[in-house]
């Protein structure tokens, strides 16, 4: 893969995507954070991402959703509107949570269901779960106690959350703080580009510098335990 960028520096390395994934070592217990507009990939990774774990949980939210119909279909994930009461690894190993958001009314049930997951994977440990933008989970669904005790606590018990948002700005720095591996794709966005900047890092300048100008569909990913940083992208 050839690239070429003005802010790239000696600290980032650019990787083809097979190579990236075969790579990245993510332990059990450690979260991940996706950050960037919509259409340029963010599903699509966090989703490459769960072959990673054996235990997999993904929460749809959309009442329609192609591309998390297909991906359970093509991967084996057993589709549920309510996540099970009891535990059988031989039928809940892989689980797509769906209680879809038919109508105004179907909120408050999308809340419980979802809320009752997590609690019950908090209880079990072991899980990883895949939560396509959070924003909504936090703030539609306030549902932000039980994802900011995941964040936190989630390490301890084998907790993993793979959480994806559009703006930054709209999520609890909780996300960022908590997380060991984030990906940044393409954002001019000012707002969210200050809310990138001052998250804390070392290298927050440089990282803010490279999101600005990254080309379309490619991804910064940063180990924010070994300061790792690594552009690729996944071949459409």
């Amino acid at each position: 893969m050839t690239l070429t960028m003005d802010s790239m520096q000696g600290e980032i390395v650019a990787m083809g995507y097979d190579e990236f994934l075969n790579s990245m070592k993510w332990k059990q217990g450690e979260h991940v954070a996706l950050i960037g507009p919509t259409g340029l990939g963010k599903t699509t990774l966090s989703l490459d991402l769960m072959a990673k774990r054996k235990f997999c949980c993904i929460i749809g939210t959309k009442p329609r959703d192609n591309t998390l119909a297909k991906f359970a279909q093509d991967n084996d994930y057993r589709i549920v509107k309510e996540f099970p009461s009891y535990f059988d690894e031989r039928l809940h190993k892989r689980l797509l949570l769906w209680p879809k958001l038919t109508s105004m009314e179907k909120q408050r049930y999308q809340r419980q269901a979802i809320g009752h997951a997590l609690q019950t994977m908090f209880k079990q440990g072991g899980w990883a779960i895949n939560a396509d933008e959070v924003s909504y989970l936090n703030n539609d669904l306030r549902l932000e106690p039980l994802l900011k005790l995941i964040w936190q606590q989630g390490r301890s018990i084998g907790l993993s959350l793979v959480a994806t948002t559009q703006r930054p700005v709209n999520v609890p720095l909780f996300m960022y703080d908590q997380s060991t591996h984030l990906f940044f794709f393409r954002d001019n966005d000012e707002a969210n580009l200050r809310r990138i900047g001052g998250i804390g890092w070392l290298n927050a300048r440089q990282i803010r510098e490279t999101v600005a100008k990254i080309p379309k569909h490619y991804f910064l990913y940063v180990n924010t335990r070994d300061g790792r940083m690594i552009v690729s992208k996944k071949e459409i």
